[in-house]
């Protein structure tokens, strides 16, 4: 799982059971528009998120483009804690320090 896909799915199980639309997910990850909505795409083929278009009403009467909202399914919400503390175990177990007799074996020959 790339780091980009832990900060989009971090940032909406922040509020598991709420509404966000991908730009409110740009600028609260900070990540471009061209990360962020191929990412999503994933988690909703998935079935880790849904979404719907707004109501026309609404986009209109606000003179701004329509938004579509997604929110995470409760699947998706549980699998999406797995994938991150997963990811978090396993980083931690790449940055982990190795011994010092580890990365530097004794040389051929060499007597202890």
């Amino acid at each position: 799982m790339t780091l980009q896909t832990q900060m989009v799915l971090r940032q909406a199980l922040s509020e598991p059971a709420r509404e966000w639309y991908g730009l409110e997910m740009v600028q609260a990850t900070g990540l471009p528009s061209g990360t962020v909505y191929p990412i999503i795409t994933r988690l909703e083929q998935r079935g880790w998120i849904t979404s719907r278009w707004e109501e026309p009403a609404e986009h209109e009467a606000e003179g701004r483009p329509r938004r579509r909202y997604y929110q995470l399914t409760k699947e998706g919400t549980e699998a999406a804690r797995i994938a991150l503390a997963n990811a978090h175990q396993n980083r931690a177990v790449r940055t982990a320090p190795v011994p010092w007799e580890a990365v530097r074996p004794e040389a051929p020959g060499a007597t202890t």
